[in-house]
């Protein structure tokens, strides 16, 4: 039995760009808000408060791009399991990748874990001292550490899961 053809090639032309993922957005967004602190920290933030967001911005970054890697190589198994079975449609008649989710819930709530922190920071001088900031900063990066990389794994596993499954619906397209 021959082989089946490969689909053919589409040529990328020199106005072709791929498409950013929500967490490569809001790592980038991380990076920027970091930019902008720097450019005003020193009206705003007492040195360790500073460091201390800078901190926390490298591990939302290191945190953020892996686990969106980890969910999207679990979807990409799950959909080319899909194809592979002659079956695009799924039992709910809906295409896999369109019913992704382009964030996860844990993702925007580690962003917005620091965005909190660098609210905080800006008015901690009234609210806080340095080593409560600390504090609380600690927590953040603890949050984060906690909430990707767990749902990260269990998405890349219910994607394995559901790549055997034989009726997979609109509910589990959205727990992947």
């Amino acid at each position: 039995m021959p082989a089946p053809a490969a689909p053919a090639a589409t040529p990328v032309g020199g106005k072709t760009l791929p498409s950013l993922t929500w967490p490569q957005i809001l790592a980038f967004l991380t990076f920027l808000t970091v930019c902008v602190l720097t450019a005003v920290s020193k009206k705003t933030l007492t040195t360790p408060e500073f460091d201390q967001v800078r901190k926390l911005a490298v591990f939302l970054i290191g945190a953020l791009l892996p686990s969106d890697a980890l969910i999207r190589f679990g979807r990409s198994l799950f959909t080319r399991a899909v194809e592979d079975s002659n079956s695009a449609q799924l039992a709910s008649g809906a295409n896999a990748p369109a019913d992704f989710r382009p964030a996860t819930l844990a993702q925007i709530l580690a962003f917005l874990a620091f965005v909190v922190m660098v609210v905080l920071s800006l008015i901690s001088n009234k609210i806080v001292d340095e080593h409560d900031f600390k504090n609380v900063n600690d927590v953040a990066v603890l949050l984060i550490a906690a909430l990707l990389p767990s749902e990260a794994g269990i998405r890349f596993g219910r994607a394995l899961y559901l790549r055997g499954a034989t009726n997979v619906t609109q509910d589990h397209l959205k727990a992947i």
